[in-house]
């Protein structure tokens, strides 16, 4: 990669005031030292946490079985 699109990367990350952008690049970068679990809010990860334990449980569906309805449902019409 050219030095100079590097240097003109760097001012625009430098001047940017888009914490969306800085976001999208830290995440790129992967310099957040946080773990993306503690972002999410608390009714998200009690619902992933419940999705995890039912899978354990064997109360899940099988990828395949998803994806056959899906294909079924949107791809066959």
């Amino acid at each position: 990669m050219d030095i100079a699109l590097k240097y003109k990367i760097v001012e625009k990350i430098i001047q940017s005031n888009d914490d969306n952008i800085l976001n999208e690049i830290n995440s790129l970068l992967g310099l957040s030292e946080n773990d993306f679990w503690s972002d999410l809010p608390t009714p998200i990860q009690r619902a992933i946490d419940k999705a995890k334990n039912q899978l354990d449980q064997g109360e899940g569906i099988p990828h395949e079985e998803v994806m056959a309805k899906i294909k079924s449902r949107f791809l066959n019409k």
